[in-house]
């Protein structure tokens, strides 16, 4: 059974917060890269609407994202997401099915 998870997160940033938040994301990328468990975690932004950004992300497992998600760095995102963003965090977890 595949235990890998793999995740994308949605954020959209409010107008005067724009710089603000891309800088927290992209310290986020850094920050993340280095956590075990951790296969990729990619930023990227919508090709239509440069106020919003996604993650993709590949944990090893759910216990790894688990401590990515208990991470200092995680919480305030979260904790800051109403002051950033439009309309918080959108979250979507995925399992792939295809072969590797």
């Amino acid at each position: 059974m595949n235990t890998e998870l793999f995740i994308c997160a949605r954020f959209q940033a409010k107008p005067d917060s724009l710089t603000e938040l891309r800088n927290r994301l992209f310290e986020m990328v850094d920050l993340t890269l280095k956590e075990e468990g951790c296969l990729f975690y990619n930023l990227h932004i919508d090709s239509s609407d440069e106020s919003v950004f996604y993650f993709f992300e590949g944990w090893k497992n759910q216990e790894a994202f688990k401590l990515h998600e208990s991470t200092a760095y995680v919480q305030a995102i979260i904790a800051d997401a109403p002051r950033l963003t439009v309309d918080g965090v959108r979250v979507e977890f995925m399992q792939r099915i295809s072969p590797t």
